[in-house]
């Protein structure tokens, strides 16, 4: 941020906290709410009772930001240890405490700006091509929808039933059957501004498309996942290279990659082909390009067959650069390179059976996303290249978002994030989300780690991770607080409140951002 900027900043704080002075004078100048009193949304009666809004700090610069906005920043406490054993605390950005932006929540309002999957119909039309795509619109990317109308992505993970014993009993009595599930789930989500979901709705997603074909004006939008590389052990009966499931992704150096990428698309993502409501597809899920402890040359290197394809791959690549000893900038460059068969691999196969389906990667995790090769790699191939967030309680505008739309003129989603509350009845033994003290922390979390995501111009969505809380045999029977909705299939009110009102107000934010 530039000496000018921060002054220009600086004398809006100031004007800020002067606003209780100047108010009659600049009677345009809306101030935010005071730290001594409850804040009631006119909207919706039931609010009043999981208000008032937390206590807020004064006003200053909102940082990580490539933007200018003024805040008035929130105390959170969140642990990344599971069990908890330790907490840390952190300035959080929420919605009402935005200095000069005012949300409207009302839903007759945003009913009145939408269409069926979300999209904004107030706002310029682009092509009509009955299919998902993306386009780069003055700067920002978008997801365009069939009906031409700029998209921003606001979907769950994980729409599927629970296992436990309380989980069925209270869906039977809830819903009866999978129509009216469907039904029921699709208004309360799109009540929020959910209009869709993401991967791992297994056995559910047929049951999404039964529903979207009885009502076509309610539609939820899939983006079905797939393992391509474990069928394609299977189909070929191959072993891991080295033996070692973690470089999986090595197969593709394997006889018969590409032409099985076309088959597999052909009968896996049958169902999918030509429907206008799928967004897109994922291949895989949290391929191992590295991890901080194990980079890939490394582990290709050690594989003791010489003429394993992935072995051979490792030798040649050292040869070229004429290198004896792995480093970060090698093993980057070498990931890049596997990451570009494999990617190139699912590409190819979605150009010849369907061109129109939007192929969404491979849900980069840890490690990899922070890989430049990879990151290059998913975005020559990948219509969006997909990101698993965690480990950071801010998005990181300054250094590794801003360091994607360097790498990759691609579009970024996230496709999954998530905060667990310590206040339920789950032990949250498990999850890579940020355990936090309650509810309203959790609601809190999301609209920050969203605001931050909506101020970059080349992120076009997010995926909430997930549905409903892990129970029963979920998660390898660790249950866990990461869901919309809890184990009787009842929203989380404080949470679904402060989604609702984020989900609302997406594109004024966007433009109030990009301004």
């Amino acid at each position: 941020m530039s000496k000018k900027n921060i002054l220009i900043a600086w004398i809006m704080i100031a004007c800020v906290l002067g606003l209780t002075v100047c108010k009659e004078d600049n009677p345009e100048i809306e101030p935010g709410p005071n730290d001594d009193e409850e804040v009631i949304d006119p909207v919706e009666e039931d609010d009043e009772e999981i208000l008032p809004l937390p206590t807020s700090l004064p006003p200053e610069i909102y940082s990580p930001s490539r933007n200018i906005t003024i805040y008035r920043p929130i105390m959170v406490d969140y642990s990344s240890s599971v069990p908890v054993t330790s907490w840390r605390s952190e300035k959080t950005r929420i919605l009402p405490y935005i200095v000069g932006f005012k949300a409207d929540t009302t839903a007759v309002k945003y009913k009145s700006v939408i269409n069926k999957y979300g999209s904004r119909i107030d706002k310029p039309r682009q092509e009509v091509t009955g299919r998902f795509y993306t386009k780069k619109i003055n700067g920002r990317w978008w997801i365009i929808d069939p009906e031409g109308y700029i998209h921003y992505e606001r979907s769950t993970t994980s729409l599927r039933k629970g296992s436990s014993e309380r989980n069925s009993v209270a869906w039977n009595t809830r819903f009866r059957t999978d129509e009216r599930w469907m039904q029921i789930t699709q208004e309360e989500l799109a009540a929020i501004g959910f209009h869709g979901t993401g991967a791992f709705c297994t056995n559910t997603y047929q049951t999404i498309q039964e529903h979207n074909k009885k009502h076509p004006d309610k539609p939820m939008t899939l983006t079905p996942s797939f393992g391509f590389l474990t069928n394609f052990r299977r189909e070929y009966n191959y072993a891991y290279p080295g033996d070692i499931s973690d470089n999986a992704v090595g197969l593709v150096y394997y006889t018969g990659w590409e032409q099985f990428c076309v088959n597999y698309f052909k009968t896996a993502l049958a169902p999918y082909i030509n429907d206008p409501n799928v967004l897109g597809f994922f291949s895989d899920n949290e391929i191992n390009f590295s991890s901080t402890n194990s980079r890939i040359l490394d582990r290709f290197l050690k594989i003791t067959d010489p003429d394993d394809p992935a072995r051979r791959a490792a030798d040649n690549f050292m040869q070229a650069k004429g290198a004896t000893t792995v480093t970060n900038a090698l093993n980057s460059e070498f990931a890049g390179i596997v990451a570009e068969r494999y990617y190139k691999g699912v590409k190819e196969a979605v150009k010849v059976v369907d061109p129109g389906m939007m192929y969404l990667g491979s849900r980069l995790h840890g490690t990899p996303k922070y890989l430049q090769g990879v990151v290059e790699a998913a975005g020559r191939h990948c219509d969006i290249i997909s990101i698993n967030y965690y480990s950071r309680w801010s998005v990181e505008l300054e250094t590794s978002v801003a360091e994607w739309e360097t790498w990759s003129d691609t579009p970024f989603l996230i496709t999954e994030f998530y905060t667990k509350a310590l206040d339920t009845d789950l032990p949250n033994t498990s999850g890579a989300g940020f355990a936090v003290r309650t509810e309203k922390d959790k609601a809190y979390a999301y609209q920050h780690f969203t605001l931050g995501l909506l101020e970059s111009k080349n992120c076009v969505g997010w995926h909430w991770f997930k549905y409903q809380d892990d129970d029963g045999s979920d998660n390898s029977g660790h249950p866990a607080n990461k869901g919309i909705y809890d184990n009787y299939y009842e929203m989380y009110p404080y949470l679904s409140k402060f989604m609702r009102d984020l989900n609302y107000n997406v594109y004024e934010l966007i433009e109030f951002f990009d301004k």
